[in-house]
């Protein structure tokens, strides 16, 4: 994976928001700069906030995807990729959905459904095609 230097950016540290650039090297934060990089790859950020990633710690989103509406069952693989891009589209990087805890009900769709949507959870992170 090749360096990436972001540019012109409002870098949102823990107690303090810089105007400067970040140095992306190998999938990680490699140096942060409180000017704007010269370095002709740089891309230049406008001026947009460039703050982390964040964390939900308890979502019960997905299961949204899974069941739209009443009755109505969505294919389980596809579910979890929509649900995936729409968190990482967020600026999400790290979900914890609570899937069917509390559902009571043995005959609920969210509990017939909760399997198949652990397994698919599974298979997407395992085959490399999750974001978050």
């Amino acid at each position: 994976m090749p360096e990436q230097i972001l540019s012109n950016a409002q870098l949102v540290l823990d107690d303090e928001v810089v105007r400067g650039s970040l140095v992306i090297r190998e999938g990680r934060i490699a140096a942060l700069d409180d000017a704007p990089s010269r370095h002709p790859a740089a891309l230049d950020c406008g001026g947009d906030y460039l703050l982390p990633g964040l964390v939900e710690l308890h979502t019960d989103n997905m299961e949204k995807y899974f069941q739209p509406r009443p009755k109505v069952a969505w294919p389980a693989r596809q579910a979890a990729l929509a649900h995936d891009a729409q968190m990482a589209a967020s600026g999400i990087t790290t979900v914890f959905d609570a899937v069917a805890i509390g559902d009571v009900s043995q005959r609920s769709m969210r509990h017939q459904t909760l399997g198949e949507m652990c397994r698919v959870i599974d298979e997407i992170v395992v085959n490399g095609l999750a974001r978050v």
